[in-house]
């Protein structure tokens, strides 16, 4: 019999105009809302009390839909305090190497720590672009585990950056070949995947994740596009997150990048794009046209130098953005009320005031835009939706004295707020604490797992140092105004 649980008297965000934000309560029964009722319903109310297993007064608290970390990749976790302090084309070299030295067993508590991170802050669902396919399962077995939504995305790739780049390696340093995966290899593994875990619980779903477009032949994408068609899956990729990949793809596609994945088939509202720093207008005004969402990821691209994405610009041209953490190594931690805050900020410096994005405006791309990526029945707090929300505490500094609820979840909230998480129905966390994992464990398999990494680490790391030269030939000295691509 499913568990009926009544949240009372909380101030509810819900994202449902009809609804809009005022007090009220919630009814859930079998990972469903069932009923929200406003605060003059006394007699819904009372029958709802009769009916409920567990009821949970929250007078002094806000409701809000559970948040969507839209960009994320799980491995990162065992990697913080790595190599944090170089562009993308260097920084890859040293993520890639020291994800070589990750088991099975890493990959599995990497992903709970993450789970365990993002939950307490109020985070529900995330993409996980994953990379380490051959430790797919590790991975879902954690998100099982921890109760957390999840859009799983293993990555596509056969053609290393090198030869995008076209930097000649010397033979005997270039060990991709022999790692690559094959168009046909991966459409059987995704067959596999599919049969054993799509839609498991209820919340664990698979996308198509192509690395990026660069990092795929033309057979590649059309496996993509052949397996989104016929089992009706999303897809993610990174794009043009860099300036020397958008260079780069200039001469490698005279027609353009986003006119090869629209050749390609790919350019539909199934599709999302991670970063698109480096969009002229002309591209944001024709994927805003094709429903195809953009993941800002203002953290990352950031720390990573890559750039500021035109997110504003792409919101009136009525695209779809939602928001994402990336990686522990190069996007600082997976908060999205710390992402929250970047993103309405690092705008303002480039726009004028009118243009300025609006704390609304950033609290959906962690909410309802999000959702549109993974899952559309999540992101509001609406009959019939999926019942992932979050209660956070008024009683602090944050919410005192408590003027505009959303204006100070975004500019003022650090998620320490966060009192209790619901996924699908079930409490993850309670009253602080997690309920659907023992952290404590968690973190000390964690350490103990970690004291060897950089041992088995020590081959690729060599192999990295080895390439860093070639790479580094193709970098800049200094960044391209963005003017200078804008109007292309």
């Amino acid at each position: 019999m499913a568990h009926k649980i009544l949240i009372k008297n909380p101030l509810i965000i819900s994202n449902e105009p009809s609804f809009g934000t005022q007090p009220g309560s919630v009814f859930v029964e079998d990972h469903q809302i069932r009923h929200i009722l406003n605060e003059d319903d006394s007699e819904g109310l009372k029958k709802l009390e009769e009916q409920a297993d567990e009821i949970l007064d929250a007078q002094d608290m806000i409701l809000i839909p559970g948040m969507v970390n839209a960009h994320y990749h799980s491995y990162t976790n065992m990697l913080k305090g790595t190599v944090n302090n170089l562009p993308l084309e260097l920084w890859t070299l040293y993520t890639v190497a020291y994800g070589h030295s990750l088991e099975e067993e890493d990959i599995y508590y990497g992903v709970l720590l993450g789970c365990i991170e993002m939950m307490k802050s109020g985070v529900t669902s995330c993409l996980d672009h994953f990379p380490h396919i051959r430790h797919s399962d590790a991975a879902l077995k954690a998100y099982e585990e921890a109760g957390m939504r999840v859009a799983f995305a293993p990555m596509m790739h056969d053609v290393p950056d090198e030869d995008f780049f076209n930097i000649s390696i010397p033979k005997e340093r270039n060990t991709s070949e022999n790692k690559r995966v094959s168009p046909a290899e991966m459409k059987a593994f995704y067959l596999k995947l599919l049969s054993e875990w799509h839609g498991k619980e209820g919340r664990i779903h698979v996308q198509l994740g192509p690395n990026a477009p660069q990092r795929c032949s033309s057979d590649m994408l059309k496996v993509c596009k052949a397996l989104s068609e016929n089992e009706e899956l999303r897809v993610h990729m990174h794009l043009l997150e860099t300036r020397m990949q958008r260079k780069q793809s200039q001469l490698h596609y005279p027609e353009g990048m986003i006119t090869y994945l629209n050749d390609a088939g790919l350019l539909n509202e199934k599709l999302s794009v991670a970063h698109g720093v480096w969009l002229n207008r002309d591209e944001l005004e024709l994927l805003a046209d094709r429903q195809v969402s953009i993941v800002h990821n203002p953290a990352s691209n950031l720390l990573l130098g890559s750039g500021i994405a035109s997110i504003p610009a792409f919101l009136k041209m009525g695209g779809n953005v939602a928001i994402g953490t990336d990686g522990s190594n190069c996007g600082t931690n997976h908060n999205l009320f710390e992402a929250m805050r970047l993103a309405v900020l690092i705008h303002r410096v480039n726009q004028p005031y009118s243009d300025w994005m609006t704390a609304e405006d950033v609290f959906r791309t962690a909410t309802t835009s999000g959702a549109r990526i993974i899952d559309s029945h999540i992101g509001k707090i609406e009959q019939f939706h999926k019942a992932d929300m979050v209660l956070l505490n008024r009683k602090n500094t944050f919410m005192t004295p408590f003027n505009d609820p959303i204006s100070q979840l975004v500019h003022q909230e650090s998620g320490t707020s966060v009192h209790s998480v619901m996924v699908n129905g079930g409490w993850t966390v309670k009253n602080k604490k997690l309920v659907s994992l023992d952290e404590n464990r968690i973190l000390n398999e964690v350490r103990k797992r970690a004291e060897g990494m950089f041992e088995k680490s020590t081959k690729p790391l060599a192999r990295a140092e080895k390439l860093r030269p070639y790479f580094k030939q193709i970098l800049p000295e200094s960044q391209l105004p963005r003017e200078e691509i804008t109007h292309e």
